[in-house]
């Protein structure tokens, strides 16, 4: 028996699948690419980190923005003909925008064991990219988005999300060293 939040999930894939092609045609009717809405997501991405303890609300919508942005360069890229170029862009600009927050929430709190986590999460998405994107990784930029948003309503989130980020970065380590044995010695 599926859960609510697993049945909401399936249904936004079957909704995406059966739309999201028209949603890609539209944009490319306009002349906008996946790569130009991929560089928009980035740009909008940092000065939503930018405003991250300055402005909440502003960063809460500019970060909305970015991952809409985000799921749309996706939809245009799959209406049209992606490329390994645009696959690389995609995944760089969500990295750095993970980054950008990590490093301004470890600046921001002044303790150590953030800059290790960042120091961590660094590493991981290194040793991804230098595996061709082979190796397993987790992807930590959503949560990062919507930690960094809570810690308006409650400052303490900010905390247990750094922390939450920190235990996937470690999981995706330990996740890369079996890949790395098992492509070694198999």
């Amino acid at each position: 028996m599926k859960s609510f939040s697993q049945d909401i999930v399936e249904n936004f894939r079957i909704f995406k699948t059966r739309n999201g092609n028209k949603v890609g045609k539209f944009f490319l009717k306009f002349g906008i690419s996946a790569n130009m809405m991929t560089t928009f997501s980035l740009i909008i991405g940092i000065v939503s980190v930018y405003f991250l303890f300055s402005n909440h609300l502003l960063f809460i919508i500019l970060a909305a923005v970015h991952l809409l942005a985000d799921g749309l360069d996706g939809l245009i890229a799959k209406a049209s003909h992606p490329t390994k170029f645009g696959k690389y862009f995609d995944l760089i600009t969500d990295r750095t925008i993970a980054f950008l927050i990590l490093l301004k929430v470890a600046l921001h709190l002044q303790d150590y064991y953030f800059f290790i986590i960042f120091g961590l999460y660094v590493l991981t998405q290194l040793i991804h990219f230098s595996s061709n994107l082979e190796s397993p990784v987790i992807f930590i930029r959503t949560g990062t988005v919507i930690g960094a948003a809570i810690y308006v309503i409650y400052e303490p989130l900010l905390i247990v999300g750094y922390l939450v980020g920190g235990v996937f970065t470690i999981y995706s380590l330990a996740l890369q060293l079996q890949w790395f044995i098992k492509k070694r010695f198999a």
